[in-house]
């Protein structure tokens, strides 16, 4: 084997190894927090966000209830965005407290009136009307086949 070709060999691991940790720190969308908050928001406005920025921090404490260091804390994002039963509860639970949707199976069988006073009684406004024109309707549908 030439010289250049066991250089190269010999260089191999090294630049892999390179460009694995390249990846690991920018393929994998980065910061685990932002990528938590992200996925918990889903697709929230910026006021929702910000409840659910106060809602992770008040999730990340240590035994004692005092709030994660930097690094614990990116090390408790991390454990979560590797566990989907743990980020959906996560997305759960913020909807929960925030914008009331999980309970939409309760709501959906209560009529008009008990669910407005029900909305009222628990501080949730009641959703915009979703308005689609008749080609949104029919693109969707056919989407759907």
């Amino acid at each position: 084997m030439p010289a250049a070709h066991r250089a190269l060999v010999r260089s191999l691991p090294r630049v892999l190894l390179g460009f694995a940790l390249g990846l690991g720190v920018s393929g994998c969308g980065g910061d685990p927090c932002q990528r938590l908050r992200t996925f918990v928001c889903d697709g929230g406005d910026e006021a929702y966000c910000q409840q659910v920025d106060g809602f992770i921090k008040e999730m990340q404490v240590d035994a004692e209830g005092q709030p994660l260091d930097e690094a614990a804390a990116q090390e408790s994002c991390r454990y979560i965005m590797g566990n989907v039963e743990i980020q959906n509860a996560y997305r759960f639970k913020a909807k929960e407290r925030f914008l009331g949707e999980p309970y939409f199976q309760v709501l959906k069988n209560m009529k008009p009136a008990e669910r407005a006073a029900w909305r009222e009684k628990h501080g949730i406004p009641e959703p915009e009307p979703v308005v689609t024109t008749p080609a949104e309707d029919a693109a969707a549908s056919a989407a759907k086949k």
